[in-house]
């Protein structure tokens, strides 16, 4: 079998997003969402079957890691990486804890007022 047809050489693998979550489009956790930050549940061996991005994102959530930040490492989605980080908390492999802090009604209005200007 060729595999020129599945790789771009710039691109690197050429795997459409929705085939790795197998469709779905909601995390499996309520608990994921865009602001969490995700850490790999200490000591557990991971469990045949897992893709292997679920396998890369606990190996870069050793440490807490904001959901956003292990979408663009990954240069992924963050929607597809939701519904990774959601299939391994609902396994309780990763945990999932809210934003250290939200940031405030007055910046968020500066943040929009500076996105009109634009």
């Amino acid at each position: 079998m060729n595999d020129e047809r599945w790789l771009d050489e710039d691109a690197g693998p050429i795997v459409p997003a929705y085939l790795l979550t197998r469709g779905r489009t909601v995390p499996a956790s309520e608990a994921v969402d865009l602001l969490a930050v995700i850490i790999t549940a200490g000591g557990l061996a991971p469990p045949a079957g897992l893709g292997p991005e679920h396998l890369i994102i606990m190996q870069k959530c050793t440490r807490p890691t904001r959901l956003v930040d292990v979408a663009a490492e990954l240069n992924l989605p963050i929607g597809v990486v939701r519904v990774l980080c959601g299939d391994l908390h609902a396994q309780q492999l990763i945990q999932v804890e809210p934003p250290r802090s939200a940031p405030d009604a007055t910046v968020l209005l500066e943040v929009i007022s500076g996105l009109k200007a634009l």
